[in-house]
C-alpha cells in the first residue's frame, strides 16, 4: 500500500504557554526578591544584597531545565553585574520587570544548539547559525483493500521518524550559551537577526567589555608665570637682540597660585564574557606636598587642592625631582648656549648654573655659582663668582669680591683688581686681581697687590708682594718677578709745594703777630687795657667823676684798640688757612707711608732661572692698571720699567723686603 507523500513545512515555533505547561515552577525555588505571576517575572531589587544572588538564582534556572520566556536580556545583565543598589535609594521603586514567564527548555530543543567558539583569546564568541530540523515522530496510516464504495480502508498506523524544519529562539540561546560560560555580553540584535535570516553564517554573539581606563592623577597650570618667555628681546631701537631672550627666568610673588591638583579618576570595570568583571588598572596618584619645593606651600580649600608661592622670587622647576621652588637665587640647569638661553643679564642677586658657559655666550650678574665646565664669558658687577669646575678659553671680569675657581684654568682671561682670585691650578692665562692665591701656576702672566703661588713655572709675575713657595723656569722660560716700589717724586713734588706754602704762610703769621705785640706794649694801651680788666672783673667800682675820666680814656686810645682789633682778625684768618697745607702734608706722609708698607718679595725655594727686579710706580695706582689686559705679557717683560735688579738664580731661596727712603 503506498504511503501519502510527506511535504515537510517549518514547524510554527512553541507559544509560551506550550513551554510553560512543561515546567512546574514549584520545582524552582524563587528567592523573596523575585516575585512571579501573570504578569511576568519581576526582582525587586531592593530586596537583594549583592549580583551575586542574581546570578545564583540564574543559574538555578537554567540548570534545572528551564529558561525565561520574552527576557529583557539589557534588564537581566544590569542585576547580574551592576553594583546592587541602595536600600534608601531604591526602596520606593517598583519591582524590575525581566521577562513574561519561566518555560521549560525541552532536550530536543537544547539538542538543536551547537557549541559556540571563542576568538581573539576569548574577546569575541562565534556560533554558527545555519538551517535547524526538529526530529518527529508522526503515525502514518496504513490501508487495505477498498470497501464497497471503492474507498481505501485504513487498516493501522506506522510511527515514521521525520526531521521537521524548525526555527532557534533567542530566549533558548541565551539559556543554552550559560552552560558554556557566555553570559555577558550577548550581543541580542545579531543573535536574533541571524535566527530570522535563516542561512548558514557565522556570527559573533559576542563581546568582551573592556574595562574603561581611569586618568592619572595630575596637575593644572594655574599662571602663566609658569612658562618662560624665549622670544628674542627687543633693543629700544625697536630692533630685535638674537642674543639675549624677554624672560628665561620667570619671577613670581608672594601668593600666586601656581598649580591645581587634578585628582585622579577611577575607570569603569569592564565585563568577560563569561560574565567575570575585569578591573581597570587603578590609576596613579601622588601628593602635591611631593612637588613643593622650599618657598611653596599646599592649600587645600572647597575647589580643591592648590600649590601656591610662599614668598616672592624666581621660580624654579626641577625636572628630576618635579619639584617647584621659589628662591631669591635664580637656578639654572640647562647650561648657556645660543639654543638654551642666550645670553644672560640677571636681574637677581644670585646665580647658580649647572650646566655648561659655551663659548662666546655672556652672562652678567652678582653673586653667581657655576657646577660645570665654562667656555664663555662671566662678568660680576662686583660680587663672589665660584667655578666648580674648569674655566677653559673663557674670561671672568669681576671688579670686586672673591672669585674661586676650584678646577683648571687653562688659556683664559680673569680681571679682578679690586677682588680676590683664589684658584688651585692655572696655566697659560692671564690672571689680573688685587690679590691672588693660586696652587700652581705654569706660563701665566700674573698683575696684583699680592701674589701667593705654592708653585709657579715659567711666569711672568707683578706685585708689591710676592710669595712663592717653588719657583722655577718652564721649558727655556725664567719665571720673572717684577716688586713694584712706589715712586716718590710726584709725592715729593708735592710735598715741597705744599711745604713752601706753609712757610710763605707762617712768615706773614710771624710778620702780623709782632705788629700787633708792638701796638699792645704801647703805655696808654697797656695801661688802658689793665684797667678794663679790673673794671670787667668787678675789681674797681668808678663814681661820676672817674666814669667821665673812663670815657675820655677810651676814646684817646680807640684807634689803637682798632688797630689791635684788625691785626688779631688777620692773625686767625692766617692760622685757618695754614690749616689747609698742614693737612695736604700729613696726607702726603700718610700717604708714603701706606704705599710703602710691606713691599717685598720671598720665594722658599728656587728649582729653575728665576729673575727678580723691582719697577717704580706712582703711590696707590694699580700695578700695572693702565695697561690694557691683553699688552700684560709684552709689558712684564719690557726691561726699560727695570729700576734695580735684585736677584737672578737657578737655586737657592730669595728674600728681600723694601725699605722707603726718608722723605725730602
Amino acid at each position: 500500500m503506498a504511503r501519502e507523500e510527506h511535504h515537510p513545512a517549518l514547524a510554527p515555533k512553541p507559544s509560551a504557554d506550550e513551554l510553560v505547561a512543561g515546567i512546574a515552577v514549584g520545582d524552582i525555588p524563587l528567592p523573596d526578591f523575585i516575585s512571579m505571576d501573570d504578569t511576568g517575572v519581576r526582582v525587586n531589587v531592593a530586596l537583594m544584597d549583592e549580583p551575586a544572588q542574581m546570578q545564583r538564582f540564574v543559574d538555578r534556572v537554567f540548570s534545572a531545565g528551564a529558561c525565561f520566556v520574552g527576557l529583557d536580556h539589557d534588564a537581566l545583565e544590569r542585576l547580574l553585574y551592576a553594583a546592587a543598589p541602595s536600600q534608601a535609594g531604591t526602596g520606593k521603586r517598583p519591582p524590575l520587570r525581566i521577562a513574561d514567564a519561566l518555560a521549560a527548555f525541552a532536550p530536543e530543543r537544547r539538542a538543536l544548539y551547537k557549541a559556540a567558539k571563542p576568538i581573539d583569546g576569548g574577546a569575541r564568541i562565534e556560533y554558527l547559525f545555519e538551517p535547524a530540523r526538529l526530529e518527529r515522530v508522526v503515525e502514518m496510516p496504513l490501508f487495505g483493500d477498498p470497501d464497497e464504495s471503492g474507498r481505501p480502508v485504513i487498516t493501522g498506523y506506522e510511527k515514521q521518524l521525520r526531521m521537521e524544519p524548525t526555527r532557534l529562539d533567542v530566549d533558548e540561546f541565551v539559556a543554552a550559551m550559560w552552560p558554556q560560560g557566555i553570559r555577558s555580553g550577548i550581543d541580542i540584535a545579531a543573535v536574533r537577526a541571524a535566527i530570522a535570516s535563516g542561512r548558514v553564517e557565522r556570527v559573533v554573539v559576542a563581546r568582551r567589555i573592556d574595562p574603561t581606563p581611569g586618568a592619572d592623577a595630575s596637575v593644572q597650570e594655574q599662571t602663566e608665570l609658569l612658562h618662560r618667555d624665549d622670544s628674542p628681546s627687543i633693543l629700544p631701537s625697536g630692533k630685535m637682540d638674537l642674543r639675549h631672550f624677554k624672560n628665561h627666568f620667570p619671577q613670581v610673588s608672594a601668593g600666586t597660585c601656581l598649580l591645581q591638583k587634578q585628582p585622579r579618576r577611577l575607570g569603569e570595570p569592564g565585563l568577560d564574557t563569561d560574565g567575570t568583571v575585569l578591573e581597570p588598572e587603578l590609576p596613579r596618584d601622588f601628593e602635591l606636598e611631593d612637588m613643593a619645593g622650599p618657598g611653596t606651600r599646599v592649600e587645600r580649600t572647597a575647589k580643591g587642592e592648590f600649590l601656591v608661592a610662599a614668598r616672592g622670587g624666581f621660580l624654579n622647576i626641577d625636572k628630576k625631582t618635579h619639584q617647584i621652588s621659589i628662591t631669591d637665587k635664580i637656578v639654572n640647569r640647562e647650561g648657556i648656549s645660543q639654543r638654551t638661553t642666550g645670553d644672560l643679564q640677571l636681574v637677581g642677586d644670585e646665580y647658580e648654573e649647572h650646566g655648561e658657559v659655551q663659548e662666546r655666550r655672556q652672562v652678567e650678574g652678582r653673586h653667581m655659582a657655576f657646577h660645570a665646565d665654562v667656555f664663555g664669558e662671566i662678568v660680576s658687577s662686583g660680587g663672589n663668582v665660584h667655578l666648580h669646575a674648569n674655566l677653559a678659553g673663557g674670561t671672568v671680569r669681576n671688579p670686586g669680591g672673591v672669585t674661586r675657581i676650584d678646577g683648571r684654568i687653562s688659556q683664559a682671561v680673569i680681571e679682578a683688581r679690586g677682588g680676590e682670585l683664589q684658584a688651585s691650578h692655572a696655566e697659560g692665562s692671564t690672571l689680573v686681581a688685587g690679590t691672588v692665591r693660586i696652587g700652581r701656576a705654569i706660563a701665566c702672566d700674573i698683575v696684583a697687590e699680592e701674589v701667593e703661588v705654592d708653585e709657579a713655572l715659567g711666569c711672568t709675575i707683578a706685585a708689591r708682594r710676592v710669595r712663592i713657595a717653588r719657583c722655577g723656569a718652564r721649558r727655556d722660560t725664567e719665571t720673572l718677578l717684577t716688586i713694584c716700589i712706589p715712586d716718590y717724586a710726584e709725592l715729593d713734588k708735592r710735598r715741597a709745594e705744599q711745604e713752601k706754602e706753609v712757610g710763605a704762610i707762617k712768615k706773614r703769621l710771624a710778620g702780623k703777630q709782632q705788629s700787633l705785640d708792638a701796638c699792645m706794649a704801647a703805655g696808654e694801651v697797656r695801661n688802658y687795657l689793665a684797667a678794663a680788666k679790673r673794671i670787667h672783673d668787678g675789681g674797681i667800682t668808678l663814681n661820676e667823676a672817674q666814669a667821665a675820666q673812663w670815657r675820655q680814656m677810651t676814646q684817646k686810645v680807640a684807634g689803637p684798640l682798632a688797630e689791635i682789633q684788625a691785626l688779631r682778625q688777620e692773625i686767625e684768618k692766617l692760622e685757618a688757612t695754614l690749616a689747609a697745607p698742614n693737612g695736604q702734608l700729613a696726607e702726603i706722609d700718610a700717604q708714603r707711608k701706606q704705599a710703602g708698607a710691606g713691599i717685598g718679595c720671598e720665594v722658599s725655594q728656587v728649582v729653575g732661572e728665576v729673575a727678580v727686579h723691582t719697577a717704580a710706580i706712582a703711590p696707590g695706582a694699580a700695578v700695572f692698571g693702565a695697561i690694557e689686559t691683553a699688552k700684560l705679557k709684552q709689558a712684564l717683560r719690557d726691561t726699560r720699567i727695570v729700576r734695580q735688579r735684585l736677584f737672578r738664580a737657578t737655586t737657592g731661596s730669595f728674600s728681600w723686603s723694601w725699605k722707603p727712603p726718608a722723605a725730602t
